[in-house]
């Protein structure tokens, strides 16, 4: 045999075997191993590439409201439409995990970073009135709570997505990634409707 040849093998095996377990039992997407891994090595790779956080919105409220089983659905969905999407812009390049909840990742080409994430918001603002009764798709809202437990508002469950480049700007550590990205989901989130933001600084 190829020694070589072996340690290649076994060393995909074992890649394998850790996504395997490391993997959502919800989605059985990768998971934060997994995404940590990827995101090194396209850092180590020297190549321009994009990460895209996404976080759904007023989701807690649904979850309350309608129950944790059709709050599961609503989070298969999601990342049914990260898979797609990112597939279909992206082909086999593209990469999507589940970080936890309702957080999740792509990580692609940064000049199809944009295109993605509009295909994601269509998508997903397409699909998600189906997950509420008819009564409440009619009127476009639920009634929850806010922070200080007065009755209030709440329009559907939308995605934002914070995008983190590595074009303009030197990305050496992956915590960079994940310091820039909480802090433009952050952002996102603050709009009150799907959309997503891409970080503008330059170094």
């Amino acid at each position: 045999f190829d020694p070589e040849t072996l340690l290649a093998r076994i060393r995909m095996i074992l890649k394998r075997t850790t996504r395997s377990l490391d993997a959502s039992p919800l989605t059985h997407l990768p998971g934060n191993s997994s995404i940590m891994e990827e995101l090194q090595n396209r850092i180590d790779s020297g190549k321009t590439f994009a990460v895209g956080y996404a976080d759904l919105d007023k989701f807690k409220i649904y979850n309350d409201t309608y129950g944790f089983e059709r709050g599961d659905e609503v989070i298969r969905t999601a990342a049914r439409v990260l898979i797609d999407s990112v597939g279909q812009v992206c082909g086999t390049e593209g990469f999507v995990g589940h970080i936890g909840g309702d957080d999740f990742v792509f990580i692609c080409d940064d000049e199809k970073a944009d295109a993605v994430s509009q295909k994601v918001i269509d998508a997903f603002d397409a699909a998600i009135p189906a997950f509420y009764n008819e009564k409440d798709r009619k009127a476009a809202f639920i009634m929850g709570t806010d922070r200080q437990g007065n009755p209030t508002k709440v329009s559907f469950v939308a995605i934002s997505i914070g995008i983190v480049s590595n074009r303009g700007q030197k990305i050496t550590h992956v915590a960079q990634i994940g310091e820039i990205g909480a802090e433009l989901k952050k952002y996102a989130k603050s709009v009150g409707r799907s959309n997503y933001v891409r970080d503008q600084r330059k170094v």
